[in-house]
Parts: C-alpha cells; structure tokens; sequence
C-alpha cells in the first residue's frame, strides 16, 4: 500500500555491475577466467525482467529491491547477511520473506537491515554484536536468520541507510532514528553509548528531513527545503564543518546553507552533495582524488566546488563508494545525460577501461564513462564501504519526455523525478491514490488497504517534520526565502478536499481529526524547534485544515475547539523573529488563502464568545492574531475587504457597551476591550456605540441649557422648546430649514446636541422620527438641485465632488428671505453654504438619520481624519485618467524633452495655476529632471484633488464633525464604517427578506389575500420603485446597515375603503392599507400613492 504513496519512477530494464568482485557482490557470477574484477560495465543477467526499483551496496556484499517488494542478495556470506545459507555470486531472493514485500534496503559491513512495506517493520540479518540490526540485543545468533524487530512501537520505517556498523532510518511520521555502533557520535544521541534499539535523534525531532545518507561512521541527513545536518567522524573533515572535531549532535553544513542541498551521497570519509542550481560540492578525504579536484588531498573540511563538472553542465545525480565518486551531468551543449567517475580505480569501480588509469589507478578529475545512448541512467548505486558501482538504466524512448530538462522548471525538479521526498506527502499522487478509494470503489478496496491507508494519513498528519516537508513547489521545491514558503497552498487545499469530501470515509475524518489535534498539541507545547524557516510551514499547512471551519465541522472531531486554540497560542508563542518570517508570509499570499486563516482565527473567537461552558479569557489571544492579521492586510493595501474581519460575536456582544464604558473610563492598554480593536466590530455595532455616546451627550446638553435658561430667567419649557424643533414650511423648506441651523451654529451649537424634531407648519403630526428624516432628505435634494455646491465628476458617475467656485446658486435660482413669523433664524446662511451642508451631515449621523449622500468616498476619510490631505495616490480615485498621466510622466525617460510648463489648467477651473509654487524662478520655467517630474506630479495631485475647493472643503468637514458631537466611539470608525452609517447599504437588498421580517396589525396576518397580492406588487416593482415604497413608508429611501430585517416593518389594515390609497406612518415604518380584492387594484393604488405622495399622512 505504502507503494502508492511515491513518485512514479522510469521502468528499469537493466542492472550494470563494475567494480570488485571477489566475493561475487557484483551478481554476475564468477568469470571463466577468475579475474576478480570487472572494469566495465557489464549486465547483470539475473535481474532482468525482475523490475528492480533500488540497489545497495557494501564491502562485500550486494542487495536488490524489486517493485513487488522482493529483495535478491549477492555476496559474501560469513556473517549469514545474504539471509541464507553458503555464499552466492549471483542474486537470489531472500525466501524468508518472499511472502512480506519490502519498502526499503540497506547493507552494512556483514549485515541487511529492511523495512516492510505494509506495516514498516524492521527486519534484520547479518552480524549484530554491536546493535547494527536494531533488535534489541535479540540479533546475536542464527545470523542467517531474518529477525523482526519489535521495539518500534508505533512508528513505521519508510527509508534506511547503514554504515560500517550503524544504521538511520526515516520514518513515515517524520521521526529519524538511529541504532548500532556509536564509538565516534554517529547515532547523534549526544553520547557515544551505542544502542541496539532503533532511537530517536533529538536534534532532528520534527525537523523536515526528506533523506538520510551514512558513511562509514558518520552521518548525514537533508530536509525538505535543502538544509544539510552532519554528525559522527570527522577526521578528515567529511562533516563538512571546516574542522577535524567530531560531532556526537547533528550540526548544520553552513557553508551549504545558501546554495541549498538537493542530493548527498557518503563515502568512507568523503561527502558529495549537489545543489539547487546543479553545482557539485566535494569534501572530506581526498588522497585518492575522489573529490575531483585534481589534486590529492588528505583532508578538506569545507565544501568545494568541482569546477571540473561546472565546465561541462549541471548536475543532476551523485553517488559516492569508499574512495570513487560518480556523477550524472546534463551536459548543455550536445543536450545529453553523461556519467562522469573519478577517484580511486585499482577494482574497476570507476567503470573506466583498465589502460585509461594511471598506475596508482586514481582519477583525479572526472572521466566520461560510456553508455549505450538507447539507455539513460535512472539511479547510480555504491557505498561507504563499496569499492563497486551499479547502473539502473531505463530504456531512452523519444515519448517519455523525460531526457531534455526543457521540460524540466529546474535542475532540482529534475531530480525530484528520480529521488522523490519520501517522507514528503506528494499531493499529486496522494490524490491519485485517495480517488482509488472514492466513491463505488471504496468497497472494492480490501480492510487492509484501506486501514494501511488510514494510517498513513494519520501519521504524516500528526507529524510537524512531514507537514514542514510536504507540498512543496513543483518548480523549486527547496526554495524558501523571508518572501515565499515554498509551499504550494494550492496542492495543499485539494488534498484535504480529497481526504473530507471526495473520499467520504469516516475513519479517515475521524484519524484526519485525531491528527489535527495531536499536532496542534505539539505545536503549543513548544515541541517544535524554530530555529530555521522551515520548521515554520506546519502552520500554513494547517490553516488550510476545513475541520477547523465551522461549515466543515462534523461529530467525528469533537476537539476542533481545543485544536483552534493550541494552534492559535502556538503562533503567539513563537519567538518574534520566527512571527516576523511567518506572518511575511501570510501578508504575501493570495487574497483566498491569506483569507482562510482569518476564517479559522474568526471562528475561534466566536466559538469562544457563543458556546456556555467556555473560559472567554482564550478569545484575547485569537483577538491579538486579528489584530496582526489586520495590519498585515493594511501593509498589502486592503488584500481582503473590511468586513472580512469584522466578528459577529463580539459586534452582536450584549457586553459590547460595558467593554465601551470601560475603554472610554480606564484607557489603558493592559486592559482588554474589545473598542481596542474596531476592525471586529461591524458599523452596525459602532452606529450602536456612537447612539449610546450621542444619547450620554443628549444628556448633558440638556441639563446645561436647562440651567442657562434658568440663569437667564426665561421660561424653561418654552424656551427650550423653541431650541428644539425647527419650524418649517414645506414650500420654503430649504430656507426654513438651512436659515434656522445657521442661527443655532452661530448663536446656540449645544442645542445641535438636542434630538432634532421638525415640525412641518400646517401639517398634522408629531415628529417621532419620520418628519425628521423626511426633512433632511428633502433639504438634501434641494442642495443637489438648487445650488452649485456640488459638481458631478466626469470619471465617477454618480459621485460628487466640490465645485471650485463661490457662487453657489444655480442661474435662475435664488434663495428666498425669510418669513418673518419664523424666529432663531439667520439670512446669512445663503454665503455659508459649505458649513450648511456639512452641519446637515453631521446632524444626520448625530441622530442616526440615513441621508442619499453621493459624496465621494474621500470626503469620508476627510471626516474620519478631521484634516483635508491628500497624496498622489489619492489622485486615481477622482481622476483617474490624469493620474495615469502624471504617473507615466515620473517614469519618462527624458522629461526635457516634454517641454512641460508649471503651469496648467485643472479639471473644472477656467484659470491657470502655477505650480512651482515661486520655486521655479517664474512661471514660464519648465519642468527639467525626474525630481521635478514627482514634485510637479504631487503638486498637481493636490491642486486637482483640493486646490480652489480647499475652503468649501474645510467647511464642511469642520461644520460636520462639530455637529456629530463626536466622542470617543468617533474614532472607531473607518472611512467605510462612516459611508454606511450616513448612507446606509447601497443596493436595494431582497425585498423577501423584508417579506420574512415584516409584522402584521389590525386583523392582518402573512396569509390574508389582501397581503399575498401586496408582496406580488412590491415583487415586481423596479429599483425605483422600491426606493419610493421605502421612501413613503419609512421616510428614508435607504437600506439599514442590516439590511431590509432591521427596518421592523409593519403593515396594518386600514379601515378606509378600498377605493382610497395606502397610507404611512413614517415615523414607526408603518404602511396601512385598506383591503385591496384584486391583483390590479393593489398595484393601482399603490403605485399612485408612491407617485404623488407629499407630507404627512397623505391618502
């Protein structure tokens, strides 16, 4: 089963052998002529038509791995290695186990150590006084007798590699272990105490390593993202750590940390390791010239380059015997695979012709070796102890697209399709594997393959080293840098869409779950080292988790809950460096995946705030991620929109205006309040926060003009009375209105603070809400209309901007003089028109009043900031086509050439401005050099976005915020926040919604036939029309923040005969209506009263 989980691999059809034969490790049987050496590569015919996937080789003795799983053996037996009885020199396979397939192989001096595939056991033969079999003390007699090893546990072996007398084993839940000979460190237990029981390396615990290599007493191993770790011998420096100390921890190869590990190979007391970019690195013992350089060297500690192999193309596969090297290099100009040896030849291990050796039978620079060009080179095989070399060849068809790295993204993908990450999780074959499963041909599948699979994906995901390993780029898998992972989200999201929801199997949810949980546990725990990036890919891995998500949640993972907060205290935890790096990443990754991990941190904190029984404290720390998150989206200029943060929880919160109280009175930063953090509360929860601050604000206002009043010795009901409502006639309404709050602005701006009531002269009805808001739409529209306030941008239909002009009538339009019956009333209004507009802004959000404002959203951030500033930037927003300009013009190559004048016309402006402003030397100067060019552009920006409107502007920003009353719950509003508040949402939501939510009176009920006719009409009237109900029936054509359900919309029946027209009550949202029999007469009577509707109570 565990096959499935591997790249797929080239069919090899031919096994070449070269190199000592004494003992018959070769397989090619024993020569006629008793030569003991084979000094070119000949075929060994046994394995034919075998499928061998992998080779091995040591001393004395040889192994094989077929794709069935059967190992054949060749070699010298004194020690039982072979796993039989008598000495072979042909390969023959181990009967013991011909009924158990193998994963994997690997031979030391007298010794074979195996991994089962189905179950990961480790399995022994050979010599085992010093541990080397792994059994537990239990591998000291009948030597040629496969032994089991049950100290294991849990774990399953994936990979192997032995040395003289040690071995390391990678296994599927990420874990290396090591066992046998320790004398010089090379188990990395921090102790030089041998084990004959397979043990952890605690250094490399849930690091991502992907592969591990042994030399003769020492070892190495590489993670996913390139990084080399060395331990054991190092007397002739082959650790690679420019010194001659021996090492009992795994300590990093430095000098290889930037050009990053894809491929090592470990000979006797040599190293070989090829980078990311094809460069071949050599270090160690070199007195036989195995390091290529063409020199002989006793020892070298650092890793050199062989430029011998540089010269020809980049390499794509290494290999390293006891004193040979061997090298696969894709040379660039003849466009072929070409094998290059070197080193010590005295056996034929170099597969050189005999007479081509010098008479020390060293090769110090690498030497072609010849290939039949129908064959190319699929894996090179020796050993730390090998003096032989093997050849696995695949036939070389022009279709299998694999002999031209063009098809390649890389040198390091090239290699990915010859040694994959075995204990990475390949997403693609993962896939492949798990749609076996899907659907009909689950049952199909027998229990043992689908519990071997189970527990594979319970393993790899409860592993943070696998996870760290898993999903890589295909193009640059060991690519990681402080911009970008390495890990390809995108491979990890199908994935666990496979495992959840095409698979389908819940005892794959249920151990998926087991998974999550266990690794999130880790993660808190501080288990996981956080020393290099790396080791920081787990937690991209799992934001992407849908378990973690509310709508994905089912019963088989009953601790999401404790999984969120482990993992969301994990990230906390982390040092700030290891913070920085991952949340550099999160900042930079696309909007659906950067958005994903809001999602899982959003609902952490609502499940927290909603669920009884949970400790609310654990939402501060998922509250403290938001507020990371939210300056990462700010950094990215707003990736996700603003609402993508707010929390329901918090802003629905009946605690909400405690929190309030208590930032407002204690204001210190120790103390947690949700206002501390007004990007999660939605503007519905802010307009319920600025309503408490207006009402607080209400308050006092009134008792301060109660006891001016008395000072003054006025009477105190009609008086203030008189300050609080605004008398109005509705043919002078405009006048009435503006006239009356100039004189307030002027002479009274605490009774701004008051409720606003109006009251329409000659008109029955009590303002309880409606009358005001009709008031100020009406006056609105008559600013639009009447005066030149405002001008409609070219660029930006519908929005308007600040005429630059101080004539604010239109032609033909006057205002008229006021009545002289109305009292607290100022003519001088008509020259303030600005301040006059701004005032009715600001009274309309003081008392929760949504107006048809179509302002542009810039005047809001102007509102927000209580400043009029604006940068370049800002110029796309309002004209957008001269912003373009301007930007090619700071990018032109030779301004000079332009002839550009500092002065120019703005949009709108029937003069010229300069603006040089005096630094130019005179306005005719022009604009000469890139500096001037920015400087000419961010001058222009301000004067076409503010400039001759400056004034008109600040007044109306001033005016407004002054009748907002603004507290503190002002400053929790964003730009957005303060659009929705005076504006309300700007489409015409489903009128079935405010179907659902309406309310029946009177005798009226969801079902009387009168209503089913009323919602077929408003069903299938226009946008237009819907506003105009909205209009009549509620005073304001806008829809609530809320949407059509916060409007608590009752129809009443009417007692008026059904020849007479709908009625309203504004001020309650109240529609009555008289009870309509048909289809025609309902939509009659209603479109007319929407049509010629005008004041209070109109029928």
């Amino acid at each position: 089963m565990e096959d499935d989980f591997r790249s797929p691999q080239a069919e090899v059809v031919k096994v070449l052998a070269m190199g000592n034969n004494v003992d018959g490790q070769l397989g090619t049987g024993i020569s006629e002529d008793g030569e003991d050496q084979v000094w070119e590569p000949c075929t060994v015919s046994a394995l034919e038509r075998l499928g061998v996937v992998s080779a091995t080789a040591s001393l004395k003795h040889s192994a094989w791995l077929t794709q069935d799983g059967v190992v054949y053996t060749a070699g010298d037996n004194d020690e039982g290695q072979l796993g039989r009885i008598g000495k072979r020199s042909k390969p023959f396979k181990v009967d013991a186990i011909e009924h158990l397939p193998v994963e994997a192989i690997a031979v030391g001096v007298g010794f074979t150590v195996m991994a089962a595939r189905l179950d990961g056991r480790l399995l022994g033969v050979g010599r085992g006084e010093r541990g080397q079999l792994g059994m537990g003390g239990a591998d000291r007699e009948q030597k040629e007798k496969v032994k089991f090893s049950s100290a294991l546990g849990d774990e399953q072996l994936l990979t192997l590699s032995a040395g003289e007398a040690h071995c390391v084993a990678l296994c599927r839940s990420g874990k290396v272990l090591a066992f046998g000979e320790n004398r010089h460190g090379q188990l990395g237990s921090g102790d030089f105490v041998s084990s004959a029981t397979p043990k952890p390396v605690p250094t490399l615990q849930s690091r991502p390593v992907v592969s591990l290599c042994c030399g003769a007493s020492y070892t190495l191993a590489r993670t996913a993202t390139g990084l080399l770790w060395a331990w054991g011998c190092n007397e002739h420096g082959q650790l690679g750590l420019g010194d001659l100390k021996q090492r009992f921890r795994p300590d990093q190869v430095k000098a290889l940390r930037v050009s990053r590990c894809v491929h090592v190979a470990a000979g006797y007391r040599h190293t070989l390791a090829m980078s990311e970019n094809g460069l071949l690195f050599a270090w160690g013992a070199g007195g036989c010239g195995q390091l290529g350089s063409g020199g002989i060297a006793e020892s070298e500690p650092t890793p050199r380059v062989v430029d011998a192999l540089r010269e020809v193309g980049r390499c794509m596969m290494v290999s390293a015997g006891h004193s040979h090297s061997l090298a696969l290099v894709w040379n660039q100009d003849t466009e072929r695979e070409c094998l290059y040896s070197w080193g010590l030849g005295s056996s034929g291990q170099l597969g050189l012709p005999r007479q081509s050796l010098q008479d020390r039978k060293q090769v110090p620079l690498p030497q072609r070796l010849r290939i039949d060009p129908g064959y190319r080179v699929v894996d090179i095989v020796s050993g730390p102890l090998a003096h032989h070399t093997f050849l696995l060849l695949a036939r070389d068809g022009a279709g299998d697209g694999e002999q031209s790295p063009s098809r390649w993204p890389s040198a390091s993908a090239a290699l990915l399709q010859r040694h994959s990450l075995r204990t990475a999780i390949d997403a693609d074959e993962l896939l492949r594997t798990l749609r076996r499963f899907a659907g009909s041909e689950v049952g199909d599948s027998s229990p043992a393959q689908l519990k071997a699979l189970t527990n594979a994906v319970g393993s790899a995901f409860s592993s943070a080293s696998v996870l760290n390993a898993s999903f890589r780029s295909s193009a640059r898998p060991e690519a990681l840098t402080e911009e970008k992972s390495g890990v390809d989200l995108l491979k990890v999201r199908k994935a666990y869409t496979t495992l959840i929801f095409e698979l389908k199997s819940r005892d794959v949810i249920a151990i998926l779950g087991r998974a999550t949980l266990s690794i999130c546990d880790e993660l808190a725990k501080q288990k996981i080292p956080t020393d290099d990036p790396e080791n920081l890919c787990v937690f991209l891995v799992l934001f992407e988790n849908p378990l973690l998500l509310s709508e994905h949640r089912t019963a088989l993972f009953p601790g999401f809950h404790l999984a969120l907060r482990n993992l969301i205290q994990a990230v906390r935890s982390l040092p700030k460096d290891s913070q920085r790096l991952l949340f550099g990443w999160l900042k930079r990754l696309p909007s659906e995946y950067f958005g994903r991990v809001v999602d899982v941190v959003q609902q952490f904190v609502s499940f927290v705030l909603t669920q009884p029984g949970q400790n609310q404290g654990d939402a501060s720390a998922g509250v403290l991620m938001l507020r990371t998150l939210w300056d990462l989206n700010r950094e990215m200029d707003g990736i996700l929109p603003e609402w993508c943060f707010h929390n329901s929880a918090i802003s629905q919160s009946a605690d909400l205006q405690e929190h309030y109280k208590q930032w407002v009175v204690q204001q210190q930063e120790h103390v947690f309040s949700y206002c501390s953090y007004p990007f999660l509360l939605d503007a519905e929860a802010k307009r319920r926060l600025l309503s408490f601050d207006s009402q607080v604000q209400r308050e006092v206002a009134m008792q301060e003009l109660i006891a001016q009043t008395m000072r003054q010795g006025l009477p105190v009901e009609e008086t203030f009375q008189q300050y609080l409502q605004f008398r109005v006639r509705r043919q002078h309404l405009l006048a009435d209105f503006c006239g009356q709050l100039w004189w307030r602005l002027q002479n009274k701006p605490q009774c701004l603070r008051l409720p606003l009531s109006v009251d329409f002269v000659g008109e029955l009805g009590i303002d309880a809400g409606g009358l005001r808001k009709e008031c100020l739409q009406l006056v609105l529209r008559q600013l639009y209309e009447r005066t030149t306030l405002f001008v409609e941008l070219e660029e930006c239909p519908g929005l308007f901007w600040f005429r630059p002009s101080t004539k604010f009538w239109s032609k033909g339009c006057i205002a008229e003089d006021a009545p002289s019956e109305l009292e607290l009333y100022s003519a001088e209004w008509v020259d303030h028109l600005p301040e006059v507009a701004g005032a009715i802004v600001g009274l309309a959000a003081y008392n929760g009043i949504y107006l048809d404002l179509r302002l542009h959203p810039l005047i809001y951030r102007f509102l927000i900031q209580r400043t009029i500033s604006v940068t370049f930037d800002d110029l796309r927003a309002v004209h957008p086509t001269l912003h373009r300009s301007l930007a090619s013009l700071r990018t032109a190559a030779d301004i000079r050439t332009l002839g550009l004048s500092w002065k120019v016309s703005l949009p709108g402006a029937d003069e010229e401005v300069d603006l040089s402003g005096g630094t130019a030397g005179s306005s005719e100067a022009f604009i000469e050099s890139s500096a001037d060019a920015e400087r000419f552009s961010s001058a222009y920006a301000q004067a076409a976005v503010i400039g001759a409107m400056r004034p008109q502007i600040e007044g109306f920003v001033k005016t407004a915020v002054a009748c907002m009353a603004v507290g503190r719950a002002f400053s929790l509003c964003t730009a957005h926040d303060l659009e929705l508040l005076l504006c309300g949402l700007p489409n015409i939501a489903c009128f079935k919604e405010m179907e659902r939510s309406c309310k029946y009176a009177n005798g009226f009920t969801a079902a009387s036939p009168t209503i089913r006719l009323f919602w077929q009409v408003v069903h299938g009237m226009s946008e237009v029309m819907k506003r105009k109900l909205l209009l009549f029936c509620t005073g304001c054509d806008r829809v609530p923040i809320l949407g059509l359900k916060a409007l608590d919309f009752v129809i009443a029946r009417s007692s008026a005969a059904s020849d007479h027209l709908p009625t309203a009550n504004t001020c309650v949202n109240q529609l009555n209506l008289p009870e309509y029999e048909t289809l025609e007469v309902t939509r009659n009577r209603v479109y007319a009263s929407l049509e010629h509707h005008s004041g209070f109570g109109f029928a």
